[in-house]
């Protein structure tokens, strides 16, 4: 009986340390962050009085919120899938053999390794509208008379950023992908190649199939830093042109560190984990689901 006891305690004593962690740097400032958006918090103000809703009322009826959050919803909903899916090309393509495949995975690596606002100013060099790479290149070739302003066209912009972010995060999401294709058996698609399948017919019979379950996990996790995305907007566009690519992120940073206005800037951050509370709870209801009715 005793036993039984000792090893029923063995769980909790190992997943103590990590509640710690999550309870001091996750419930904790979430919290905080709730109790927050219910005061009036100015830094030139020496009291913080209470004002309940008002807030988050005061969030709803401004156009920038509603402005940040369509480009937020639109970033995620484009960035997400797409790294997922060249994740998966890059994935399938470092596990082929080929000479220099060591080199090209440490290549492939190098943009997780480096911080997301000094990869928003390597992006600056490429995109810039003066001296930017794109631009000299085109112009050399003499594909264009004059440079293009990529950053300062709010349609260019956007796509500017989101190229930006996707090659930021597909190395992450590759390694994932690339943990789920080695546990495939190789004797699936010999067998399917005797059947004359071809490399689609593969890819939608057999590898998709059996790497839905690390795929979603990518999605879900592409899509939590797509709605949080900043370093790389910030350093890129500083969220213009016109607002163009001012995500929620970076409206809560304005708010919170620009406008002094720490109070709004609570209430901003707890919209925005509740959207991506909503938004992985609709993933985890509905494709999973689907998954199980093709099986």
């Amino acid at each position: 009986m005793s036993s039984k006891l000792e090893l029923s305690r063995y769980p909790l004593q190992w997943l103590f340390p990590v509640l710690i962690l999550v309870v001091v740097f996750t419930v904790y400032p979430f919290a905080y962050a709730i109790y927050n958006s219910f005061f009036q918090i100015l830094l030139v103000l020496p009291t913080k009085p209470f004002i309940g809703f008002k807030n988050y009322a005061k969030v709803v009826a401004s156009p920038y919120f509603w402005e940040s959050l369509r480009n937020t919803l639109m970033f995620a909903a484009v960035t997400a899938p797409v790294t997922v899916i060249v994740a998966l090309g890059v994935a399938r393509l470092l596990l082929t053999r080929f000479v220099g495949r060591g080199v090209v995975r440490a290549l492939v690596l190098l943009p997780w390794a480096i911080p997301g606002s000094v990869a928003g100013i390597l992006w600056l060099w490429i995109f810039h509208g003066q001296f930017g790479v794109i631009n000299a290149v085109l112009h050399s070739l003499g594909l264009i008379n004059n440079y293009i302003q990529f950053l300062k066209d709010s349609n260019l912009a956007k796509i500017c950023v989101m190229i930006a972010h996707i090659w930021t995060q597909v190395p992450f999401a590759s390694v994932l992908l690339m943990a789920a294709l080695t546990t495939i058996n190789k004797e699936l698609y010999e067998s399917a190649e005797v059947d004359g399948a071809g490399a689609f017919r593969k890819l939608i019979s057999i590898t998709i199939p059996s790497v839905s379950g690390m795929l979603i996990i990518a999605l879900i996790y592409e899509l939590i830093i797509g709605i949080t995305a900043y370093d790389v907007v910030y350093s890129l566009t500083g969220g213009g042109p016109g607002g163009a690519t001012t995500l929620l992120s970076y409206y809560i940073w304005k708010e919170s560190f620009t406008q002094l206005n720490f109070g709004t800037g609570s209430a901003l951050g707890v919209l925005v984990a509740l959207l991506t509370l909503a938004l992985i709870t609709t993933i985890l209801r509905v494709i999973p689901n689907q998954i199980m009715v093709k099986e």
